[in-house]
């Protein structure tokens, strides 16, 4: 496991830029995932724009789960504890 923090701007910036491939920074497999659904729908267009929209949201969900896995691996409290 990654024991660095992942930051959602830079998932944000890189999934709105790159879609699919922009997953890549959060999750591999998540991104291999989408650029296949995304390829095996390119003969529609809403089929990619969904996989871009997924993509987005994929990216932050993926980032913002590691960095709470990593805060209970090391006894930090998450952002969402006050």
């Amino acid at each position: 496991m990654n024991l660095r923090q992942k930051s959602r701007a830079t998932s944000a910036i890189l999934t709105f830029l790159f879609g699919p491939l922009g997953v890549f920074y959060s999750s591999a497999a998540g991104g291999i995932v989408l650029i296949l659904i995304a390829i095996a729908s390119a003969g529609t267009v809403i089929g990619p724009i969904l996989c871009w929209i997924a993509a987005i949201i994929w990216g932050d969900h993926t980032v913002r789960r590691h960095n709470e896995s990593l805060d209970r691996l090391l006894n930090r409290p998450s952002d969402g504890d006050t």
